[in-house]
């Protein structure tokens, strides 16, 4: 394990690409004071995604943090859906947020998996590409209801349309990275772990 200021540097990248200097609102761990197990955590975040270093270094400060960490890395990049599925999933929902996705951009896994930047970037407009089957385009479609509000996905027609292709193991597997992508991802925001040029999208967001 080196011992270098890894995280710090990282940290200092981030604060290099935004417009503004804003710190989080919560204090990222350093380098010197992040255990074994820590450095671990940020490492699998930084190589395997879907989280960037910033956030996952916040979390580490926390026993519950370190546990979703590893929870969240199983999510995305194991159980039974097809990891792109997940990942274009993710980006649907953020770019709900934000205008571009650069700062996150595809994961080392989805890309392992085949996933390319430009079938990624599709997925904003899914249901008029070619590139998507109709099992992902249903996946896509309740990751955008998902989003669109509370009461939105509370329809037996929702389900009906997930059940034509997906099993009702992997509709709970989809549902819980649609919650993940939404609502961590509203905390992520809220402690300014995003560079400042990914624009807020949408003000209801």
């Amino acid at each position: 394990m080196q011992s270098t200021a890894v995280y710090s540097l990282l940290f200092l990248m981030f604060l290099n690409k935004s417009k503004e200097t804003k710190m989080p609102r919560l204090r990222p761990i350093e380098d010197h004071e992040a255990t074994g197990t820590q450095h671990l955590l940020i490492e699998m975040a930084r190589l395997n995604g879907p989280l960037d270093a910033v956030f996952a270094s916040i979390c580490v400060r926390s026993e519950v943090g370190r546990n979703w960490l590893r929870y969240v890395n199983d999510l995305f990049n194991g159980g039974i859906l097809p990891v792109p599925l997940k990942e274009m999933v993710r980006f649907l929902i953020s770019i709900k947020y934000f205008r571009d996705y650069s700062s996150a951009g595809c994961s080392n896994i989805a890309k392992g998996y085949g996933l390319t930047e430009a079938k990624l970037k599709a997925s904003a407009n899914f249901e008029k590409s070619d590139l998507f089957d109709e099992r992902e385009k249903a996946a896509l479609r309740y990751a955008e209801l998902f989003k669109a509000g509370d009461y939105a996905i509370d329809s037996d027609d929702v389900y009906l349309d997930l059940k034509k292709y997906f099993t009702e193991e992997e509709i709970i597997e989809l549902a819980m990275v649609c919650a993940e992508t939404d609502g961590v991802g509203k905390f992520s925001r809220s402690l300014l772990t995003m560079p400042a040029n990914c624009s807020r999208d949408f003000a209801s967001g």
